[in-house]
């Protein structure tokens, strides 16, 4: 019998990681779209960018590859409303298109793992360690 695949397992991709030898850990499953990051993390990055709440909601469909008119569908709003948050959200961020929009968002997480007063967990284990080549000593 096939399984059948949930909404969450949809959303989940294997990763490449660095080879350890034990296929297991080889093919961990990291999450797609909005799913990358925790809802700690959305809520950091929506103070930081100063996002409204449907700013963030408009944010994460775009994370979650949706086009305008889902967004619309999915928020019970126009797609033109979506445009307009569209379009404000690009001047808002200093972004041109779609990409460069979640690559601003992306960048912002990072940032904040950096940022102690964040409370997000460091991204990298040689940094939560104490051992980052990127921070001075």
């Amino acid at each position: 019998m096939a399984s059948k695949k949930t909404p969450a397992m949809s959303k989940l991709i294997a990763c490449p990681l660095a080879t350890t030898n034990s296929p297991a850990i080889d093919k961990v499953l990291c999450p797609l779209g909005s799913a990358m990051f925790s809802e700690q993390a959305w809520g950091e990055i929506a103070r930081s960018l100063k996002l409204s709440g449907r700013e963030l909601q408009i944010v994460r469909g775009v994370f979650d590859d949706h086009t305008e008119f889902t967004i619309a569908a999915n928020l019970s709003v126009s797609p033109h409303t979506v445009h307009t948050y569209c379009e404000r959200l690009h001047h808002k961020l200093a972004v041109t298109d779609r990409v460069k929009l979640v690559l601003r968002v992306t960048n912002e997480f990072i940032a904040l793992t950096f940022a102690p007063e964040s409370g997000l967990p460091p991204i990298c284990a040689h940094r939560a360690a104490g051992r980052c080549p990127l921070q001075p000593n």
